[in-house]
């Protein structure tokens, strides 16, 4: 009777293994681009698209990765010390993200887990996926070591993973939107700054181009030369970036090379429009036409001085417009990815016609929470 009684216990005992569970959000930068690796401020939105992942302990020394979205199964050892993975896998941000989590907390026993991951977030589309596993991986193991990390640990471990792991030469947006959640402005310093901002009165669209956006590309030549031409021109006018405005430039555009001064003026002009959008979304009522203009006149300086958009990009923006939208920008470093639209709050009209004429992936979203964690 007694092994009977302990059989049963045990079969209970299985049915009622904990699962963990976690989720982190997709980000559209509204207002900012290109501006986080030149320490300027950012005002990124975490939004409704989101990637989850469920796990069980399992036994052995090994985590089973179940990709729904990749149709595949992987491993990864839990004792590992460096990148095994293939490069760009998934796997190399999973094995990242343990590197990084170790690196903080050095005593820690990473434990056998049956994964299974699945994203709403479409690769390579602007919209941050890669963030968003990092974010969601280090949620996912840190809450089932109860290591009670807070939203900015978390952003930072996975920046730590991306940047420097990986050696992606990204900055911080990405990582804090996803953690964070909602709408902010992000000063990024070493030590960002966050300022939580208000909601505005309306509505999001995000338009997949489906043109993969080439991250190396990007953030190789295009941002070495940015930040080459910025650190020449602080060199040369003695002054902070954050203190150069289009005014000034102007005033010294006879000492800049043509090419230069296009760039300049693009950087420049994209921090002042962050600068009053900033403050446009820290009244109480934030004047929406306002933000869509806003929007747009971004989008034009990433297209014509900073030379980071594509024709589908501009094609997206203009036809937003025409069919109502307030105004659009392209969202992520660009040269592919997605555009964002802002919109009155009905959207659904929008969304049909960008559907029906442009045949796009096309999201109404809404800014949603940071990163959570729970046991199911």
């Amino acid at each position: 009777m007694d092994l009977i009684g302990k059989d049963i216990k045990l079969v209970n005992d299985l049915s009622r293994k904990s699962m963990y569970f976690s989720s982190a959000p997709a980000r559209v930068c509204l207002f900012g681009e290109h501006q986080d690796y030149l320490e300027l401020k950012v005002i990124p939105a975490a939004i409704n698209l989101r990637l989850q992942i469920t796990s069980q302990r399992i036994s052995g020394d090994v985590i089973e990765v179940h990709s729904q979205n990749l149709s595949e199964t992987t491993k990864i050892r839990i004792n590992i010390n460096h990148l095994e993975a293939e490069k760009d896998s998934q796997n190399s941000y999973l094995e990242a993200g343990i590197l990084a989590l170790k690196k903080l907390k050095q005593d820690i026993v990473i434990p056998p887990l049956n994964v299974t991951i699945r994203s709403q977030i479409p690769i390579a589309s602007g919209l941050s996926s890669s963030a968003a596993l990092l974010v969601g991986w280090i949620k996912h193991l840190s809450g089932i070591l109860e290591l009670n990390l807070n939203e900015r640990t978390i952003a930072e471990l996975a920046y730590d993973a991306e940047h420097n792991f990986l050696s992606i030469p990204c900055g911080r947006m990405d990582q804090y939107a996803s953690s964070f959640g909602g709408i902010f402005s992000l000063g990024c310093k070493e030590k960002p700054t966050l300022n939580r901002l208000k909601h505005p009165n309306a509505g999001l669209i995000v338009v997949n181009s489906q043109i993969p956006k080439l991250t190396s590309n990007v953030h190789g030549e295009k941002v070495a030369k940015i930040k080459q031409i910025v650190d020449n021109f602080k060199r040369v006018c003695n002054k902070k970036l954050e203190d150069i405005t289009t005014d000034f430039l102007q005033e010294s555009k006879e000492k800049i090379k043509s090419n230069e001064f296009k760039i300049l003026k693009g950087v420049i002009s994209i921090k002042e429009n962050t600068s009053i959008a900033e403050k446009e979304l820290s009244k109480s009522a934030p004047d929406s036409e306002l933000l869509g203009q806003l929007l747009t006149t971004q989008h034009n300086f990433l297209k014509n001085n900073i030379q980071v958009s594509l024709p589908l990009l501009d094609k997206i923006v203009e036809k937003g417009i025409i069919y109502g939208a307030l105004g659009g920008k392209l969202t992520g470093a660009g040269l592919g990815g997605s555009v964002v639209l802002l919109t009155e709050e009905a959207n659904e009209k929008i969304v049909e016609k960008i559907q029906n004429n442009l045949k796009l992936p096309t999201y109404s979203v809404k800014i949603d929470k940071g990163a959570v964690f729970e046991v199911i």
